[in-house]
Protein backbone atom coordinates (compact mmCIF):
# COMPACT_ATOMS: atom_id res chain seq x y z
CA UNK A 1 0.00 0.00 0.00
CA UNK A 2 1.25 3.24 -0.80
CA UNK A 3 1.10 5.88 2.22
CA UNK A 4 0.03 9.76 1.14
CA UNK A 5 1.36 12.29 3.18
CA UNK A 6 -1.82 14.69 4.52
CA UNK A 7 -2.09 17.76 2.35
CA UNK A 8 -1.92 20.69 4.99
CA UNK A 9 -3.71 23.77 3.04
CA UNK A 10 -5.22 25.60 5.04
CA UNK A 11 -7.94 28.69 4.03
CA UNK A 12 -10.27 31.46 5.56
CA UNK A 13 -13.78 31.22 4.26
CA UNK A 14 -15.96 33.69 3.56
CA UNK A 15 -19.28 33.60 5.34
CA UNK A 16 -20.60 36.20 2.85
CA UNK A 17 -19.74 33.82 -0.01
CA UNK A 18 -21.13 30.78 1.44
CA UNK A 19 -24.06 32.37 2.12
CA UNK A 20 -24.60 33.31 -1.57
CA UNK A 21 -23.21 29.97 -2.78
CA UNK A 22 -25.19 27.15 -0.50
CA UNK A 23 -28.04 29.46 0.72
CA UNK A 24 -29.71 30.76 4.14
CA UNK A 25 -30.82 27.09 5.31
CA UNK A 26 -27.78 25.45 4.39
CA UNK A 27 -27.11 23.26 7.49
CA UNK A 28 -23.34 24.20 8.81
CA UNK A 29 -22.95 20.63 9.86
CA UNK A 30 -22.97 19.51 6.47
CA UNK A 31 -20.66 21.43 4.83
CA UNK A 32 -17.64 19.95 5.03
CA UNK A 33 -19.27 16.65 3.00
CA UNK A 34 -19.10 19.73 0.26
CA UNK A 35 -16.02 21.03 0.33
CA UNK A 36 -12.63 19.92 -1.79
CA UNK A 37 -9.28 20.79 -1.30
CA UNK A 38 -8.13 23.31 -4.09
CA UNK A 39 -5.17 22.42 -3.70
CA UNK A 40 -4.86 18.29 -3.41
CA UNK A 41 -8.75 17.80 -4.46
CA UNK A 42 -9.42 15.42 -1.29
CA UNK A 43 -12.63 15.33 -0.08
CA UNK A 44 -11.75 14.76 3.50
CA UNK A 45 -11.45 17.74 4.71
CA UNK A 46 -12.01 19.38 8.20
CA UNK A 47 -14.09 22.57 8.73
CA UNK A 48 -12.91 24.57 12.08
CA UNK A 49 -15.50 27.59 13.37
CA UNK A 50 -13.29 29.95 15.19
CA UNK A 51 -15.34 33.22 16.31
CA UNK A 52 -14.50 36.38 16.48
CA UNK A 53 -13.25 38.13 19.71
CA UNK A 54 -16.33 39.69 21.78
CA UNK A 55 -15.53 43.20 20.36
CA UNK A 56 -15.80 42.17 16.77
CA UNK A 57 -18.60 39.97 17.40
CA UNK A 58 -20.51 42.66 18.85
CA UNK A 59 -19.82 44.96 15.55
CA UNK A 60 -21.25 42.22 13.03
CA UNK A 61 -24.25 41.89 15.16
CA UNK A 62 -24.42 45.45 14.53
CA UNK A 63 -23.55 45.16 10.60
CA UNK A 64 -26.04 42.02 10.62
CA UNK A 65 -29.03 44.58 11.99
CA UNK A 66 -28.25 47.43 10.20
CA UNK A 67 -28.07 45.00 6.73
CA UNK A 68 -31.76 43.84 7.47
CA UNK A 69 -33.22 46.87 8.25
CA UNK A 70 -33.16 47.85 4.56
Amino acid sequence: MKRLQPCAYTATLDTETLVCTRGRDFPVALLASRMRCPRCGSRRVSVIFDLPPNHQRLGAAAMLKRQTDW
